[in-house]
């Protein structure tokens, strides 16, 4: 049976986050410089006291302990933010963001980036706001302790000129991220369904971003999914956003992108790994999906 740790882990391969920054309350992050600005995705520790995160106008509180996921639009978010905000500050409430003393909560902010091709999976197969409760961390020695060490090393002057904290963050990022999917913790909203906990579709997508490769008809994607053609395409674009064949379309011209950039494979070589019959196929999808053609990415991303 497909778990949604197996699923996770197939999609989390091909989006690549990669850690950009981490700040604290007394070491802020200024959104708009240091690279915080193409941060994609962020989380936000309460590593003590409780504290008010504005999501979007509403209070969304956080307990010590607690984490809070931002998979997506955090551009959006932060988009009405002033040139010289700061992180954390600029994702607190009221007091919280204002708060000095002994006795002021400490967050910890941290910003990852994922290319945009790979946008879509994030933007429409997780909630906008979820939580790692703090009661589910403690159950996970791995997330748990990498937590606190996290919070330890900030503490430290030379912590932020450390190489090995950001892939840290990665691995803090993808273990909190499974487990918030797990609990289906959604902030200030109703729970509904999602693409990763309806069954059918994750079986579909698990093909999708383990077999891209091959041929993934609409056919063989139903079969998985066990719907019919129409019922798989109705349930997936509700779900994901998109129709199937345009979310493999995706997939595929993000694993191209990365060969494309990181190796010398000709692109009739490309196309076949990703799985297009030929060059032209896969032209059409790059300009569709990346609006550009593969040569050009291949230049501008040298």
């Amino acid at each position: 049976m497909l778990q949604q740790a197996d699923l996770l882990i197939a999609l989390l391969t091909r989006v690549r986050l990669e850690a950009r920054f981490v700040c604290d309350t007394g070491r802020p992050q200024r959104w708009r410089e240091g690279g915080a600005d193409s941060a994609n995705a962020l989380f936000v520790y309460a590593a003590h006291g409780r504290v008010e995160l504005d999501d979007r106008g509403r209070a969304l509180v956080l307990q010590e302990g607690d984490l809070a996921l931002l998979p997506h639009s955090v551009a959006e978010r932060m988009g009405g933010a002033a040139a010289d905000a700061e992180l954390p500050a600029a994702l607190l409430r009221g007091e919280a963001a204002d708060a000095h003393g002994d006795a002021a909560p400490r967050v910890l902010c941290a910003g990852l980036h994922y290319d945009a091709t790979s946008a879509m999976p994030l933007c429409r197969l997780f909630a906008p706001v979820m939580i790692a409760p703090a009661a589910a961390i403690a159950g996970e020695p791995m997330l748990s302790h990498a937590l606190h060490g996290l919070s330890r090393e900030l503490e430290r002057a030379a912590a932020l000129r450390n190489p090995v904290l950001l892939r840290a963050l990665e691995l803090i990022y993808a273990l909190a991220l499974e487990l918030a999917v797990a609990g289906a913790v959604r902030a200030g909203e109703e729970q509904a369904d999602t693409a990763l906990r309806d069954p059918r579709i994750a079986r579909c997508l698990y093909y999708m971003y383990t077999h891209f490769g091959e041929k993934c008809s609409l056919e063989e994607l139903a079969a998985h999914a066990g719907l019919s053609k129409s019922a798989l395409s109705a349930r997936f674009n509700a779900l994901v956003g998109e129709p199937p064949a345009r979310h493999l379309a995706r997939i595929r011209v993000a694993e191209a992108r990365r060969l494309l950039r990181t190796t010398d494979l000709p692109q009739e070589a490309v196309a076949q790994q990703v799985g297009y019959a030929s060059v032209v196929g896969m032209h059409l999808a790059f300009r569709s999906i990346a609006g550009e053609p593969p040569g050009a990415a291949r230049r501008r991303e040298g």
